[in-house]
């Protein structure tokens, strides 16, 4: 037996405000539908337990409940008054501006509800009658009534025992009454109702006696308890005070969660709405209000909150959608196109929704086709730019230029990039660097050289500097032999980039152009660190991440990390991403790399021909020489040469119109003698080998290569000396062809008569590239707190030259170094001579002084002074 068993059955008050209906339309195993009537048990039943007791016990009953519109107040207060006449006692309804409080006695209980309604006079008199103990009082009243004689009664009330507050239902609340009334609610319905009303009393309870079972069996989502509930709603604003009614629809069109507008505080919107049962205690629309007014505002009035509109549409609510066609409004397109603006760099993709919304409300869309092309472009959506840019063709603005550039780049046709800016020469500086990498790309670096390489009269920018740097690194890699010069230049244009944010349409990513010069240069850590600093600030934008992910793949396969290159080509595609052409060429070249170094023929086949396809839908430009030059030898290892020679031919023609730059064409040349090797075809290497020769003189990496390309040449032709193969090879590794050099160690090994001279090359070639597992794939984070030092030493040192270099600054002999690390103390000697030779120095205390300078190792510290200074065996 329940607390309120002997209550009898009350129907709900006329009044609109405060009317409840009883639940209905729950499950048992037949659906079936409330009464109308309400039965005790109340939904509300344990919140007011306590002034049912205090009713039923006391002598000189006093209760205080607050609760906004609907939440039970008028139907408790009757029902306490039902209790009050079976007890027999003497009960005075307050009306307002009627009744004398102060003639009726303390011993009748007096009933007030509404307490706001109340006249000023008969407010006194109550607070008069709340400071005698022994008059039995009961009251009803809205929250934040803003009076303050109310306020005052509240407050005297409390101070004798705390108020019952209704407005707020509970889970716990709901399935208590279900339960009660032996009735069942799907929990997937429950949670939907609790969800879309706030738990807000006269919500739930409209809720529950609308919902019907059988609508849920095609309707998962409550689309038509929704639609009916928000004609609820609609009526319940219908009756509001004009000036509340806009307040509230100008917080339900406001961002939820963000501050609200003024003009809803200037009229004490939140507590008035709270008391309606239309706000959260927080100011925050309840759910179905927010939905109701968004179903049923008035089209002049959403122009009104135009504003508003396009302020929510940015912070990510997609309702003006369903708005903007119908509205066709000045205002609100400009606002969402001012809003669309602040956001192109930081999110295109919202941007774009944005620019879409303000086309729709009545906006030019010629006006807006350049930044709704870049805002397409950033996100990848090439075919959209393109659409957006042709249709603006005769209006194009330097925006569309440079997209449109950008978009024939990423689609491999740099020569088209190339013909846009002829078209349309650009204007501004910043425009007339991105021509001249495309130009640069396919061998016209001059074709720009008139155009401005900065903007007289404006203030440096983030994005100004960055392409300043980038033309002058650019235009030094091409012209001169100071390739270091060139590296610094790119690798700061790199860093200025990403801090500019910028998402733009441009030919090649600054932190890839940085990056190719280092590995031309062979600087493979430098290489790795510019594409992981440009990943970790986001550099270009969502559209750039994919490529700048498969450049950090293709410097994994090259630093012998294919666990890393694999990882990093798996994120370049994940959530679905369709790469552009030339990414997929890309993608595909990493992949044939590491079928070549670590699979089998089959494998190698398989990539190989996922790989050739791809070759016939990208051109050939400078900047995809290094995947490039692993497709011609992967064609030669494969037998398929015939099929890769046109592209191997474009390429040379690139390299020869630019004036056959070291820096560029030396990693294409060497392509060229791994094909003649291959093939065994010597003739094919003499051009190849010349070139090389040639380019010696100013080349570190060409005189390396020419020396390697002679070695192996004799290595081919029976004759080996293990000392020079190994010379060569670690000349190889150590210019970042660490996989080239294993093949040449390991093909003396192969060729040499002396068993011990062949397990001496085959382990040296075992070192240069480990095989694979016995390298653990690192992410960036690994080396985060030593980037600098261990990037500046393996551009200058190989890995296993490290490992030596430490161990010489420990003081240990060749043949310790040897047992330590496994190899014999004649190769231990040979990689500190190499070291020797690397760092320039003369005697062994210059040798130790330069390696702990380079590896970060103090003087004083553990790994000091060599401990056999005087052991004619140790290093020299």
């Amino acid at each position: 037996m329940t607390l309120l068993a002997n209550a009898v059955n009350l129907r709900p008050s006329a009044d609109a405000a405060d009317a409840v209906d009883s639940p209905s339309m729950i499950e048992s195993h037949q659906p079936r539908r409330f009464p109308q009537t309400v039965v005790a048990p109340f939904i509300w039943e344990h919140q007011i337990r306590s002034a049912v007791e205090v009713v039923t016990n006391s002598s000189a009953p006093r209760v205080l409940m607050i609760g906004n519109a609907g939440s039970g107040k008028s139907t408790t207060l009757r029902f306490l008054r039902t209790l009050l006449a079976q007890q027999e006692r003497d009960i005075v309804d307050v009306v307002p501006d009627a009744t004398e409080i102060l003639s009726v006695p303390p011993t009748h209980a007096l009933l007030v509800d509404d307490l706001h309604r109340l006249s000023g006079a008969q407010l006194d008199q109550l607070r008069a009658r709340t400071d005698d103990p022994d008059a039995a009082l009961i009251l009803a009243v809205r929250p934040s009534t803003g009076s303050e004689p109310v306020a005052a009664i509240v407050q005297s009330m409390e101070q004798h025992s705390p108020a019952v507050l209704l407005g707020h239902l509970s889970r716990s609340d709901v399935l208590a009454y279900l339960e009660s009334r032996d009735v069942f609610l799907r929990p997937g319905c429950l949670a939907h109702i609790l969800d879309s009303t706030g738990g807000v009393s006269w919500l739930v309870s409209e809720a529950l006696g609308a919902h019907d079972d059988r609508d849920c069996e095609n309707d998962a989502d409550h689309r038509e308890l929704d639609g009916a509930l928000q004609e609820r709603v609609a009526h319940r604003l219908d009756t509001l005070e004009p000036a509340l009614r806009r307040s509230i629809e100008q917080i339900c069109i406001s961002t939820p969660g963000h501050s609200l507008p003024e003009a809803a505080e200037t009229h004490d919107a939140v507590a008035s709405g709270h008391s309606e049962g239309l706000l959260l205690r927080n100011g925050q629309p309840v759910p179905l209000v927010r939905a109701s007014v968004h179903a049923t505002i008035p089209v002049q009035r959403l122009r009104e909150l135009s504003g508003e509109l396009a302020y929510a549409a940015a912070a990510g609510d997609t309702s003006y959608q369903g708005w903007v066609g119908l509205l066709h409004d000045g205002p609100l397109g400009d606002a969402l196109v001012r809003h669309a603006n602040r956001m192109l760099q930081s999110d295109p993709a919202r941007a774009a929704e944005l620019y879409d919304g303000a086309v729709q409300s009545g906006t030019d869309a010629t006006s807006l086709a350049g930044r709704r092309a870049q805002a397409a472009w950033a996100t990848g959506d090439l075919d959209t730019a393109s659409a957006l840019v042709e249709e603006a063709a005769e209006h194009g603005d330097e925006r569309c230029v440079d997209t449109s550039a950008a978009v024939w780049a990423a689609r491999g046709m740099l020569e088209q990039t190339y013909a846009v800016y002829q078209a349309l020469p650009p204007a501004s500086a910043i425009s007339a660097t991105r021509a001249m990498i495309a130009g640069a790309g396919i061998g016209a670096p001059d074709s720009f050289a008139n155009t401005p390489d900065t903007d007289h009269g404006a203030s440096p920018s983030a994005l100004s500097v960055s392409m300043s740097l980038l033309r002058r690194g650019l235009t030094t890699s091409l012209t001169s032999e100071h390739g270091e010069a060139a590296l610094s230049d790119l690798v700061r244009a790199s860093e200025m980039y990403t801090t500019s944010r910028t998402s733009a349409g441009i030919p090649e990513l600054p932190a890839v152009l940085a990056a190719i010069v280092a590995l031309n240069l062979g600087g493979l850590a430098t290489a790795a660190a510019v594409i992981d600093n440009a990943l970790d600030g986001e550099q270009g934008g969502p559209w750039a991440k994919p490529r700048l992910l498969l450049w950090r793949a293709w410097i994994a396969v090259q630093r012998a990390r294919p666990a890393e290159a694999r990882v990093a080509l798996d994120d370049a595609v994940t959530d679905g991403r369709v790469l552009s052409p030339r990414d997929t060429l890309l993608a595909q070249a990493v992949a044939v790399a590491i079928a070549r170094r670590y699979d089998d023929a089959a494998g190698l086949e398989v990539a190989w021909r996922q790989a050739r396809g791809t070759l016939l839908r990208v051109d050939v430009d400078l900047y995809l020489l290094h995947p490039l030059a692993e497709l011609i030898s992967s064609a030669s290892r494969v037998g398929d040469t015939e099929r890769i020679q046109p592209q191997f031919e474009r390429a040379l023609e690139i390299t020869e119109s630019l004036g056959n730059p070291a820096l560029w064409s030396a990693h294409l040349r060497w392509a060229g003698i791994q094909n003649g090797i291959l093939r065994g075809t010597p003739a094919s290497i003499r051009p190849h080998a010349k070139a090389l020769v040639d380019a010696s003189a100013g080349s570190r990496v060409a005189a390396t290569m020419a020396k390697a390309g002679r070695v192996w040449t004799s290595v081919l032709g029976g004759t080996v000396d293990a000392d020079t193969v190994e010379q060569a090879a670690q000349g190889l590794a150590a210019i970042g062809l660490v996989w080239d050099a294993a093949r040449l160690a390991g093909h003396g090994a192969a060729r040499a008569d002396d068993r011990k001279v062949s397990a001496r090359l085959l382990a040296c070639a075992r070192e240069l590239h480990p095989v694979e597992g016995s390298r653990k794939a690192v992410t960036p984070a690994d080396t985060d707190d030593h980037s600098g030092t261990t990037a500046a030493a393996e551009d200058v040192l190989s890995e296993r030259e490290m490992e030596v270099a430490r161990l010489v600054i420990e003081g240990k002999t060749y043949a310790e170094i040897g047992e330590t690390i496994f190899i014999s103390p004649r190769t231990a000697e040979h990689h500190i001579a190499h070291i020797r030779r690397r760092l320039g120095a003369e005697s062994r205390s210059e040798v130790i002084a330069k390696l702990r300078q380079l590896l970060g190792v103090r003087s004083g510290s553990s790994a000091s002074a060599p401990t056999h200074p005087n052991n004619a065996d140790g290093p020299p």
